[in-house]
């Protein structure tokens, strides 16, 4: 059977995808309780639970995807090299 092509997705976007694979995307993001979670988590917090699932293959929190804790650490990366960058320039 021929895929259901959605014709609003191609006209935004200029991609030819089917419904099936745009349902399939969209439940790839994490949503909002997730994000949220991980966001009230401390930097301590979110380490351990990535080095448990790493090292142990375990979860304290089976709730939280990989994928959401590495962003959520890589954006608090982020975050203090621009803090500290904009320091050092406040110092000179």
């Amino acid at each position: 059977m021929a895929d259901v092509l959605d014709l609003q997705h191609f006209k935004d976007t200029g991609e030819i995808k089917s419904l099936d694979q745009i349902d399939s995307e969209k439940s790839e993001m994490p949503d909002l309780e997730e994000i949220a979670t991980v966001m009230i988590m401390s930097s301590d917090e979110l380490f351990v639970e990535l080095l448990a699932r790493v090292e142990y293959s375990e979860s304290l929190r089976k709730d939280i995807s990989t994928s959401t804790l590495i962003q959520e650490l890589t954006n608090r990366a982020l975050h203090m090299e621009l803090l500290c960058e904009v320091a050092t320039q406040l110092g000179e």
